[in-house]
């Protein structure tokens, strides 16, 4: 482009002259007046210029258009009005016919239309007594601003790009609005008329009639006055309806291992950016439509708030205090602190009546009415609700309804309805909650986790700062409208998501189903059938009563460290030995191994040293130099003893391994090879260097260190996990964050130490000892299995990206370092239990009866492998019946519109023809897309489903 950018530049620059069509009048050929006009708009480029008549002419049925005129010297604006333009309403039906009783609007009357602010004259007409001027301007496709003498109007195709652009990137009307009048002003060059007020009283009244009219409220008999609560909210097909995507009496007749998949999953939580300013009253900004969508209704849920304003609520658990918070927040000034709200747990559709104010925090009271309102007056069997304090909010649930509801119990009971914390949140409760309220353990919830509402917030949050500073009941409609909105488009691709989750999910299965069989089949020969059958009834009693004994708790503590024991019992042995007279050694063979091993690990420590700090400091220099002295004289010492220890070493090694021996380079001492028995490759040899059974000692010992490296590698990882936690719970600003990376940095660098220690005593041990049997305790750690307890592995893809964020921070100074890890082998942090595949570090394969600590660990890790089969064996199942529901939904609501035609029961009749016809068409309209909608979803993926279903 950038070579004809003068060329563009010139072309812009081209039209704002005559163009070349200066001569004669474009309008027709029989014209002889003098062309001085142009329309600015783009439609009417080819119009050319044209006199004043026939420039009136071309617009008399496109009054908004902006007109300039020729001056001799450049374009001056004008308007259709100041050249004669009259607009006639109520004679469209005969066009060229004027009215004989014209009735003038007033002289001010403005016109508010996608492309500016316009003043136009319009004559209404007085023939037809019935049409009002607000049926002739309606008629026109023109919103008035008062039903009764309206002097200002909005255009329809202006309130619905404001609509669009309002529901979708939250566009303020203030912004709007002062877009359009910048854009007069900056055309006409004259002050714009201020109608914003006019404006905002037009899109609030816009917003509830648009969703009456898709709710089918303008085809009832009894009106939009007959809507009743949450009738125009937009419902999840894919959640279950009795009646509608599902049989009616489905709860009665469904066998209770397939209950849950009609189970009606809801996530409850609180948002407190949705905040609300004291501004205006009920009575300069009413409410319309209270409680007809996703608000509750304001007069009930505020007598209910108002009987509990003493009630204090505090938590013991939750690390996110949300309750705690709730007495704690700031609310001077503000009507409400925030929104509480419902969707569905699984589709991320919010629910009717699921949504109200919060007045101080998350409150019970609040979040109690919310979830009353939502699933009042409807029947579900099962229901699962995700809360991320379902914990405590849980504690009296029962009472606290029945005192809302005295029906309540008599609907539902305790074993119908099951309280869980989403999978994220879940990670800041206490120890006791994480299986209890755990998706992953809870029979018949799938993969589902539970976050979705945070996904909606997301969307939502963008309309924060338009609707803080709003009256009560604009906000009540535009939050309506925008929730609505996010239903709306959430149901235009809600096929092809679940089609792209179960194509995801059969996957899942397969691997984990197949992780089970191997894993299960192993144990199998192992402990035996017998102990199996006893875990799996364990896990049907604790999921019959979370008071039993939890077979996925892990009860093991941690191990003492095995190479001071294995030290210890070799002292004893020596000991034993000079108490019988055995021992020939002035000094102690193992207190020599010990040296050499702990030297080995000093000589880590110092070339981890040099490695991390590669731009040294001087007070740097003066620690790493502090550190060589010390290992120098370290050094000194080991080859006194190994003299002794290894008297004939000289003999077994090479010429150059001897020189390397004799002519030691103390300025690296971090470099110098101890030669251990161990780094004698022959036996033979190993044998004629070292005194009597020092190599079998060694072999203990680097036994131990590599167990006790594996486990320092653990408790790196789990150390780890909870750095992380903090940091993201508590620690915010750059200041903090840039701190917290420097110690997950230093808990890294400790991990790796403690991997290259565990790769360097197990290779020893396989030159002490061969390769054998012990290799199944002790495998080879790859970096892939560097990963903690709770973390899964990576996959390809993110391997790959993990490797070129590594590339990009090599050559980006500006890259954030707390982003992901350069040093080599750390394991990037992923989580995610139903994806999880148990590194080999955490578990042994070898059981045996008298280790009942490692037994339980097992059987914990058996609990949780079949746990993560059945979930991904429900999701697919799940997902099977939701893709089904999508169409049959959309097939009733092809029916519910066909009901709605003129003159059925319940709708209008007795209206004149032409409107009987918009009606009608309407309803045909929607009737039609919604029966191509069940067509084209139960097309598309029916062999799908029925791939997913010869699957299981």
């Amino acid at each position: 482009w950038l070579p004809f950018r003068d060329e563009y530049l010139e072309e812009m620059l081209f039209v704002e002259g005559r163009r070349g069509l200066g001569q004669v009048c474009s309008g027709s050929r029989e014209c002889r007046g003098e062309p001085t006009y142009a329309c600015v708009d783009d439609e009417c480029v080819q119009l050319g210029l044209m006199c004043q008549h026939c420039i009136v002419a071309a617009h008399r049925h496109q009054p908004l258009h902006w007109i300039k005129r020729w001056n001799g010297r450049w374009f001056q604006p004008t308007s259709l009005k100041e050249l004669g333009l009259v607009l006639e309403l109520g004679h469209e039906h005969e066009p060229g016919i004027s009215c004989v009783f014209p009735k003038a609007a007033h002289h001010d009357f403005t016109v508010i239309h996608s492309n500016g602010v316009h003043p136009v004259s319009v004559q209404f007409c007085g023939c037809n007594a019935l049409l009002d001027n607000r049926r002739q301007l309606l008629r026109n496709l023109w919103y008035p601003a008062t039903p009764i003498n309206p002097q200002t109007v909005t255009t329809f195709s202006c309130l619905r790009q404001f609509h669009h652009l309002n529901c979708l990137g939250k566009l303020p009307a203030y912004d709007y609005y002062r877009g359009l009048h910048i854009m007069t002003e900056s055309r006409q060059r004259v002050k714009a008329p201020d109608r914003y007020r006019v404006f905002l009283r037009s899109v609030l009244q816009w917003r509830l009639l648009k969703m009456c009219k898709r709710g089918g409220r303008g085809h009832a008999a009894t009106g939009i006055d007959g809507t009743s609560l949450g009738e125009l909210a937009i419902e999840c097909p894919a959640c279950p309806h009795p009646g509608k995507n599902i049989p009616i009496d489905i709860y009665k007749i469904v066998s209770p291992d397939r209950a849950f998949l009609y189970t009606l999953f809801l996530a409850i939580d609180a948002n407190f950016r949705l905040r609300n300013r004291v501004v205006s009253n009920e009575y300069r900004s009413p409410i319309l439509g209270d409680g007809w969508a996703y608000l509750v209704p304001s007069k009930p849920y505020r007598e209910h708030i108002e009987n509990h304003v003493s009630e204090k609520e505090m938590s013991n658990c939750s690390g996110f205090l949300a309750m705690f918070l709730a007495d704690m927040r700031n609310i001077m000034g503000l009507r409400c602190s925030g929104v509480g709200g419902v969707c569905c747990g699984r589709h991320r559709f919010w629910r009717k009546n699921g949504l109200g104010d919060l007045q101080k925090g998350e409150r019970y009271c609040n979040i109690d009415f919310i979830f009353w309102s939502t699933i009042n007056n409807e029947e579900y069997l099962i229901i699962v609700i995700s809360y991320d304090i379902s914990c405590q909010w849980s504690v009296n649930f029962w009472q606290r309804m029945a005192k809302l509801d005295s029906q309540f119990t008599v609907k539902f009971t305790p074993q119908g309805i099951h309280f869980m914390v989403p999978k994220f949140h879940l990670r800041a409760h206490q120890a006791k909650c994480h299986t209890r309220y755990s998706f992953d353990y809870a029979p018949g919830c799938g993969e589902t986790h539970g976050e979705v509402i945070e996904e909606g917030w997301a969307q939502s949050n963008k309309a924060a700062a338009q609707t803080k500073e709003m009256g009560p009941g604009s906000r009540a409609m535009t939050l309506d409208d925008i929730f609505g909105f996010h239903n709306w488009l959430n149901s235009r691709t809600l096929d092809q998501v679940l089609a792209k989750r179960l194509v995801n999910a059969v996957k899942e299965f397969d691997i984990h189903y197949r992780d089970f069989v191997q894993f299960d089949s192993g144990l199998e020969k192992s402990v035996g059938r017998p102990l199996l059958d006893e875990w799996k009834r364990k896990v049907k009693v604790w999921e019959g009563n979370h008071d039993e004994e939890c077979p996925y708790e892990d009860k093991s503590e941690d191990n003492q460290a095995q190479f001071k024991l294995r030290q210890l019992e070799l002292i004893e042995e020596e000991n034993a030995a000079w108490n019988d007279g055995k021992s020939g050694y002035s000094s102690s063979p193992c207190g020599f191994l010990v040296e050499g091993i702990e030297l080995q690990e000093a000589q880590r420590s110092v070339a981890l040293f040099v490695v991390v700090n590669k731009q040294i400091t001087h007070t740097q220099q003066l620690e790493l130099a502090k550190r060589r002295s010390g290992l120098i004289k370290r050094l000194g010492h080991f080859r006194k003893l190994q003299k002794l220890m290894m008297p004939r070493l000289s003999q077994v090694l090479s010429a150059d391994e001897l020189t390397h021996l004799t002519n030691e380079d103390h300025s690296c001492p971090e470099k110098v090879r101890l030669f251990l028995p161990s780094d004698i490759p022959r036996v033979a040899d190993r044998v004629l260097a070292c005194v009597a059974d020092l190599p079998k000692m060694e072999a203990k010992l680097r036994e131990a260190e590599a167990q006790d490296a594996l486990e320092r590698v653990r408790d790196g990882l789990r150390s780890r996990t909870g750095a992380n936690r903090f940091k993201i719970r508590h620690i915010t600003g750059q200041v903090g964050s840039t701190r917290a990376a420097g110690v997950l940095r230093q808990i890294d660098i400790r991990i790796h130490s403690r991997k290259i220690q565990y790769r360097l005593a197990r290779e020893a041990l396989v030159r002490l000892r061969g390769h054998g049997k012990w290799e199944d305790v002790l495998r080879p750690l790859m970096d892939e299995d560097v990963r903690g307890i709770n973390e899964r592995a990576l996959t390809k893809e993110e391997q790959r990206e993990r490797e070129e964020k590594v590339k990009r921070l090599a050559v980006d100074e500006d890259a954030d370092i707390d982003e992901f890890l350069v040093e080599e082998g750390i394991v990037s942090r992923v989580r995610g239990e139903g994806k999880r595949h148990l590194s080999w570090i955490w578990y042994q394969p070898d059981v045996s009866e008298d280790d009942l600590e490692f037994r339980d660990a097992i059987c914990v890790e058996w609990c949780k492998t079949r746990a993560r089969m059945l979930r991904w064996k429900e999701e697919v199942l799940l997902l099977t019946e939701e893709l089904g529901r999508v169409s049959e939904y959309a097939m009733w609501k092809s029916e519910w519109w066909m009901k709605r035609f003129v003159g059925l029961e319940g709708m209008k009749s007795g209206v004149d023809l032409d409107l009987a016809e918009g009606l009608n068409s309407y309803v045909w309209q929607q009737a039609e897309f919604q029966s191509q909608t069940a067509e084209l979803t139960l097309g598309k993926w029916e062999q799908l489903r029925k791939h997913a279903t010869s699957v299981l």
